[in-house]
């Protein structure tokens, strides 16, 4: 059940309920109130809600007055500009765990990233304090002091070069350039049978960054981890919860900065491919 309501004491006929939904379910007769005649067409995506004027609908059990107002709370495009260009990947942590309303809140907001067909299939998956995060690492690395001398290195992949040297960085040098001494990792995976799962990871992730940097939060992509969680050591994923049917998007980790950054970088221009006729 959808739970689809329309409050008639606000609701104005407008019709932006049935000219916005994006599976086409809502009709509206003339003098009547919007109906959802088959329900099994409704993708559950809340666009009636959120465009209606006035609050009038409600669907899937949600209060239209619990929504946050849109009206004040958008960013202008300087601050979202600044936010975008201004964001870097950090690879220099403090020591101390985040708090876990912090990570819980984060955690919320990116999951209203978009999905493919609506699917909301993206489970983040994260380690909570900072020993649970080194435990990990340790035991990434002594994986990696057993399969690595098994590998002939005229055949190594670029994954397995790159393993090589952080392993080699770690037993030479102590350097952790697989976790970067964060006290968190993020893992973004989704069910295999939706649409697309490693596009809505990196989609949630994306969003998941860009929040972080607002709240002090520092973040950066870990294509390594993400090899050794989906590739080399899948059985470690699966330790951490992540289910054996899901296709592990990407990985992040994360935690407080131990490092400031003072202004935007200047790159190269854009690559742009702007066709005018067709």
């Amino acid at each position: 059940m959808i739970d689809f309501k329309v409050h008639e004491d606000r609701c104005i006929a407008c019709g932006h309920c049935v000219a916005d939904c994006p599976a086409g379910c809502i009709v509206m007769e003339k003098g009547a109130l919007p109906v959802i005649p088959d329900e099994k067409k409704c993708i559950g995506c809340q666009h009636c809600l959120a465009v209606c004027p006035t609050g009038a609908i409600s669907i899937l059990g949600v209060d239209p007055d619990e929504s946050m107002d849109l009206q004040y709370e958008m960013p202008t495009a300087h601050s979202l500009e600044t936010l975008i260009k201004g964001r870097r990947s950090v690879r220099h942590y403090r020591k101390q765990s985040l708090e876990a309303a912090t990570i819980k809140k984060l955690l919320e907001i990116a999951w209203h990233a978009p999905t493919g067909t609506n699917a909301q299939g993206v489970l983040f998956t994260a380690t909570m304090t900072r020993e649970a995060t080194e435990a990990l690492g340790k035991e990434i690395y002594a994986r990696l002091g057993k399969m690595l001398p098994e590998l002939d290195p005229q055949q190594d992949t670029l994954a397995h070069k790159y393993m090589r040297m952080a392993y080699g960085a770690y037993t030479e040098h102590g350097a952790d350039v697989i976790l970067r001494g964060a006290p968190h990792i993020l893992i973004a995976s989704a069910p295999g049978k939706i649409a697309v799962p490693m596009v809505d990871c990196v989609i949630a992730l994306t969003h998941f960054e860009l929040m972080a940097q607002t709240m002090g939060v520092g973040a950066v992509w870990d294509g390594m981890l993400t090899w050794c969680l989906a590739e080399f050591f899948p059985d470690l994923a699966e330790r951490l919860g992540v289910p054996k049917a899901h296709k592990i998007g990407y990985c992040m980790v994360f935690g407080r900065p131990a490092v400031k950054y003072h202004r935007t970088v200047q790159r190269v221009p854009a690559k742009m491919n702007l066709v005018e006729t067709f």
